[in-house]
């Protein structure tokens, strides 16, 4: 009987725990990664990555935990300048056609008191998967005035050091250390 009622308390602890998280979708139209990195330590090469093919935060704000999954698609690079794209998109740099996304991952929310303030998990480019930390600087959640669900927003930042990724053209006169951002609106599932 003791079994009995262990079990169910057990399943009953898991249900409940499971319905305290919240899963977010994001809005394609207003989820992007930017980045910057120096040009000849004596400008800034700026893009972003126009698409992502999946966004998803799912959220526990009572046990401050969850996990975030960004996947960028890296054909989708845009630093304003076409022959600059082309040629970062290539075989010298990001090899797009042998890798076409960059993907974030994390289980590991850090907060402070109910604010998220980043997520530590792993960085994806070009095969090779590295830690990191995101460091989130604004998170909030609102009902949407159009479509009353609720979503939230947020704007991370990590800075990473292309070489550990294998990207090491260019080193002369492209900077070693580039700075990611990445902005996501999500939707409540």
């Amino acid at each position: 009987m003791f079994r009995i009622i262990a079990a169910i308390a057990l399943a009953l602890g898991c249900a409940f725990s499971a319905a305290a998280q919240d899963v977010y979708v994001g809005d394609p139209a207003h989820t992007y990664a930017f980045f910057e990195t120096g040009h000849l330590g004596i400008s800034w090469i700026r893009g972003r990555f126009n698409k992502t093919t999946a966004a998803k935060v799912v959220l526990d704000r009572a046990a401050k935990k969850g996990s975030i999954d960004v996947v960028i698609d890296t054909r989708s690079l845009d630093t304003g300048h076409a022959g600059r794209d082309k040629h970062v998109r290539g075989a010298d740099y990001l090899d797009v056609e042998k890798f076409p996304e960059i993907v974030f991952k994390s289980n590991n929310l850090r907060f402070s008191g109910d604010n998220l303030t980043g997520a530590d998990g792993d960085l994806t480019i070009m095969g090779v998967t590295r830690p990191v930390s995101l460091n989130v600087t604004s998170f909030r959640c609102i009902q949407h005035p159009v479509n009353k669900r609720e979503m939230c927003g947020a704007d991370g930042s990590l800075a990473i050091k292309r070489s550990e990724w294998g990207i090491s053209r260019g080193a002369t006169g492209i900077g070693d250390d580039v700075k990611i951002a990445i902005q996501i609106e999500a939707h409540k599932e």
